[in-house]
C-alpha cells in the first residue's frame, strides 16, 4: 500500500520520463535543428546558401618582397558583377580593380609606387548573384634592394674567352625569378647568340631580352635606350622597384652587363617625384665578384671584391666615371682583342641607325607580354 503522497511522487517521475522520451523521439525523427527560417519554402536549407567565390591572385614573389607597383590579376570561381578595392595602409593615391566581361577575371592596380618594406592588406569586395563577399590578399613590398639574389660567375671556364658576362647575368635573373637555373652561363651564351640582331661577339640587348623570355615565359624583359647616364640610373632604379626584378645595365660599349639589385637613398611614388634622391646603386657583377686566383689576369686593373656577389654599393661618382659602369655610352664600333674593329650596332633593319650607339641601354621587365622581346620597350612612365 502506498500513501497518497507516495502515489503523487511516482506520478511525477513517470510524467517526467514521458516528456523526456517524447523530446528525444522528436529530435531523432526530425534530425538536428533546421537552418530553415520560420515560414521558408520547403527545401530551402543551408545547402542552398549563396556560394562564396574562391579567388586566386597571380602575384609575383607572393607574398613577400613584391614589386612596389601593384598590378595583380585575379580570378574568381563565381561570376562577379562589380569589384571594389581597399588597400591598408592607405597609399595616398588611387587604387582600383577592373572586372573582365566574363565576370570571372580582373586586375587590381594602383596609380603609383607603394611604400617599401611595408605589409599591405588588399581587401577585394566582390559582388556576385549571391551577395557581396570581402576577399583579403596580404603581401609585403620589397625594400630598397632585393634579397636572396644568387650570383653566378662569368668564368665557368677560367681559361675561356670572357664573353659570358651577359649570359651569367641572365642566369642570375633566371634563378631569381624562376627559382631554378637549368643552364650554365656558357650554355645560355650559345643558346642566345642566334637571337643577336647585330654582329656582337657576345650578346646584344635584343638577344638578352629574348633568351630571358625563353628561359622563363613569365619574364617580359625589353631594352630601353636613354640619352644620359643620370636618366639611365634613375630609370633603372624606377624599374627595379616597379617590377621587383633585377635590371640589366649595359656598359663598356655593350660588352659588360652588371645587374642592378638595389640602391640607397629615397624614391617616391612616381618617376619624377621631387622626393627622389639616389646616393648609391647596388650591383652584382659576374666578373668582378670572381675571387679565384686563376681568373685574376682578366683586367687586373679592375678591383674585385666578394661584395659583387651579394650586391656592392657604388657611389654615383664611380658609377658615372668607370668604363665598366656608365662611364661611356653604348659604342657602335668596338675593338676586339686581336686589334680588329667590329660594328655591333643593330643591323637587322628594324630601326633606323644609329639605334643603340650613343645611348645608355638598360633591360627591364616591363610586364608587356604582348610586345616581342627583341623590340625596344614601349612603356612610357613619365
Amino acid at each position: 500500500m502506498y500513501t497518497r503522497g507516495e502515489r503523487i511522487g511516482q506520478a511525477i517521475v513517470v510524467l517526467g520520463g514521458l516528456i523526456f522520451a517524447v523530446a528525444v523521439g522528436a529530435f531523432v525523427l526530425r534530425g538536428a535543428p533546421s537552418d530553415v527560417p520560420p515560414g521558408a519554402p520547403p527545401g530551402l536549407g543551408a545547402t542552398n546558401a549563396p556560394r562564396r567565390p574562391v579567388v586566386t591572385f597571380d602575384h609575383a614573389t607572393c607574398c613577400a618582397q613584391t614589386a612596389r607597383y601593384l598590378r595583380v590579376p585575379w580570378e574568381s570561381t563565381e561570376p562577379v558583377t562589380s569589384a571594389v578595392l581597399q588597400l591598408v595602409p592607405d597609399p595616398g593615391f588611387g587604387c582600383e580593380s577592373s572586372v573582365e566581361p566574363s565576370g570571372k577575371k580582373g586586375v587590381i592596380s594602383c596609380q603609383g609606387l607603394l611604400r617599401g618594406a611595408t605589409d599591405y592588406v588588399a581587401t577585394l569586395s566582390l559582388t556576385t548573384g549571391g551577395g557581396t563577399f570581402p576577399i583579403e590578399h596580404r603581401f609585403k613590398t620589397m625594400g630598397d634592394r632585393l634579397v636572396d639574389v644568387k650570383w653566378f660567375t662569368e668564368f665557368e671556364d677560367a681559361k675561356g674567352d670572357p664573353l659570358a658576362c651577359a649570359a651569367a647575368s641572365i642566369r642570375i635573373v633566371q634563378n631569381y625569378t624562376a627559382g631554378s637555373d637549368p643552364m650554365t652561363a656558357e650554355q645560355i651564351l650559345q643558346a642566345a647568340r642566334p637571337l643577336n640582331r647585330s654582329r656582337d661577339p657576345g650578346l646584344d640587348p635584343a638577344a638578352i631580352a629574348g633568351i630571358q623570355k625563353k628561359l622563363d615565359g613569365r619574364n617580359n624583359y625589353h631594352y630601353y635606350r636613354v640619352a644620359t647616364r643620370e636618366d639611365a640610373t634613375k630609370s633603372a632604379v624606377y624599374w627595379l622597384l616597379r617590377s621587383g626584378k633585377p635590371v640589366h645595365v649595359i656598359s663598356l660599349a655593350g660588352q659588360h652587363d652588371p645587374v642592378l639589385i638595389g640602391f640607397t637613398g629615397t624614391f617616391g611614388t612616381y618617376y619624377d617625384d621631387g622626393a627622389n634622391r639616389i646616393a648609391q646603386v647596388v650591383v652584382q657583377d659576374p666578373q668582378r665578384g670572381d675571387m679565384r686566383p686563376e681568373t685574376a689576369s682578366r683586367r687586373p686593373d679592375k678591383y674585385r671584391t666578394p661584395g659583387f656577389q651579394t650586391g656592392q654599393p657604388l657611389g654615383l661618382d664611380e658609377w658615372y666615371r668607370d668604363e665598366w659602369w656608365l662611364g661611356f655610352a653604348y659604342q657602335a664600333v668596338i675593338r676586339l682583342p686581336d686589334g680588329s674593329n667590329v660594328n655591333i650596332e643593330r643591323s637587322d633593319g628594324a630601326y633606323p641607325t644609329p639605334h643603340w650607339g650613343g645611348q645608355f641601354v638598360i633591360l627591364v621587365d616591363d610586364a608587356d607580354a604582348e610586345w616581342p622581346s627583341d623590340k625596344e620597350g614601349r612603356v612610357k612612365w613619365r
